[in-house]
């Protein structure tokens, strides 16, 4: 009886040992696996070109430690990196909306860009003919605006996956040989005296929670075929304990979460390219 007792009394030590480490004591795995498939992958990178259209997560930060550059470096291959801060995917109508409702517009139809140097229309100097991957990266900013989720037409661009989806037919015309990548949007936190109030699985600013916004973009992603859609709000799951080391103001990833973001979608990139070529 004793032997059984001492037994048991080792296993629920290991047990607890297991859970008071978390995340820390899995990581050396997840990091090996991680190592063997970009190895895996590097056989098929050469010469990959990745275009990218989204807001503030890639567009604030352009150094070595921002989301496009870490992709680059992670995974070999050249990111055209035209994500604008501040930008959402459906129609703002402002008088410089940069939307990828607008850009769709301007690249993919020709209309005339905005006449005004301080805007970044660096997304007109792209072949986006010759990318491999072209990455629509949105979803936050339609939140915080309010903009509807979706609307009675599916293809109404002032609603979110209306935009989507309108964009995503137009681009895949436009540029067929791409495969195309939908990005959901992560997880933001609300701090009030310096502590977390809120986040976006329960606040609504009219439109829909996060998750919501989340769900449309899955749902678009599965009306077409070759489409790759990552779930950055579940992959990358923010939390009380986390948040204050992954993002940097409650809504933009921080140094560290630029780079946890940035490996997680080079995951996928390098699946793909293993499922294509391996």
């Amino acid at each position: 009886m004793k032997k059984i007792l001492k037994r048991t009394g080792v296993i629920l030590l290991a047990v607890l040992i297991l859970i008071g480490l978390g995340y820390e004591a899995l990581e050396p795995i997840q990091n090996l696996r991680y190592a063997n498939l970009k190895n895996r992958a590097s056989a098929y990178t050469e010469g990959v070109k990745i275009g990218v259209l989204g807001d503030s997560i890639w567009g604030n930060v352009q150094d070595e430690t921002g989301v496009a550059a870490v992709v680059e470096r992670e995974l070999g291959v050249e990111v055209y990196n035209c994500a604008v801060g501040g930008t959402q995917a459906a129609h703002s109508w402002a008088e410089t909306d940069q939307s990828l409702a607008v850009i769709t517009n301007q690249v993919v139809y020709g209309e005339a860009a905005y006449d005004n140097s301080k805007l970044n229309q660096a997304y007109l100097d792209v072949d986006w003919q010759e990318m491999d991957y072209i990455i629509f990266s949105y979803g936050i900013n339609d939140y915080f605006a309010g903009v509807w989720c979706e609307g009675e037409d599916p293809y109404d661009t002032s609603t979110y996956a209306g935009a989507i989806r309108t964009a995503l037919e137009a681009w895949q015309e436009y540029a067929p040989q791409a495969t195309y990548v939908l990005c959901a949007q992560n997880l933001t936190q609300w701090y009030s005296y310096g502590k977390i109030a809120g986040n976006s699985d329960s606040i609504n600013y009219g439109g829909g929670t996060g998750p919501d916004y989340v769900s449309a973009l899955k749902k678009v992603a599965a009306e077409y075929e070759s489409v790759i859609f990552i779930n950055t709000y579940e992959d990358i799951r923010i939390d009380r304990a986390n948040g204050p080391v992954l993002l940097e103001d409650g809504t933009h990833f921080s140094e560290y979460g630029r780079e946890v973001y940035a490996k997680n979608i080079v995951r996928y990139l390098a699946k793909d390219l293993i499922a294509k070529n391996g």
